[in-house]
């Protein structure tokens, strides 16, 4: 295989990746009254202190992704992602996480320059999904998020536990990730 095609081959994958705008959390896990979070074409990065909800940022994203098992987003059950009341406060009824993503390039197969998915969560565990504010089904939410190359489950999200596991697999295992991820395992299939 001719490793100059590899190269421009990985390269034009990024060059066309789905690009978040904004996420949106409220009455999710610890963030109790709405917060946006606004995202740069570039790198982004999140930091911040233990406790301040930097994972749980990861898990709004998975959650709204479609995620079914509360226990990959650390709770023991759905109505469990819906903020308590911590100490002084008073618990709310539904949760909600939504995402913009830029839709200028056309990656999602809609005609709009951004894209809005939206998952809330009721005390019943019950959850209802948004396509643009539409309701819609969590089938479609996931339909629409492959057609941009999304996948919550696999490589595109790296969670927590995934970086400490990623460091300490062997090389040719982090390689076939990386492939993975890039989407050149493909190539090398032909």
């Amino acid at each position: 295989m001719n490793k100059s095609k590899t190269y421009k081959q990985v390269f034009l994958f990024f060059e066309v990746m789905t690009v978040i705008k904004k996420l949106r959390l409220k009455g999710f896990k610890s963030f109790a009254s709405p917060t946006d979070l606004e995202f740069g074409n570039n790198f982004n990065c999140i930091i911040g202190a233990n406790g301040a909800g930097k994972s749980n940022i990861m898990d709004g994203l998975v959650f709204v992704l479609g995620e079914l098992s509360a226990k990959s987003i650390r709770a023991e059950k759905s109505s469990n992602l819906i903020y308590n009341g911590g100490k002084t406060g008073s618990p709310l009824k539904e949760a909600e996480v939504s995402i913009v993503f830029d839709n200028e390039k056309r990656e999602f197969p809609f005609d709009a320059d951004e894209i809005k998915l939206s998952r809330f969560v009721r005390q019943t565990g019950q959850s209802i999904y948004k396509i643009n504010d539409e309701k819609r089904t969590r089938q479609q939410v996931l339909e629409l998020a492959k057609s941009a190359k999304i996948d919550p489950a696999g490589h595109n999200i790296i969670g927590p536990g995934d970086i400490i596991s990623l460091i300490e697999m062997k090389s040719e295992e982090r390689r076939k990730i990386i492939e993975e991820a890039a989407g050149i395992t493909v190539y090398e299939d032909r």
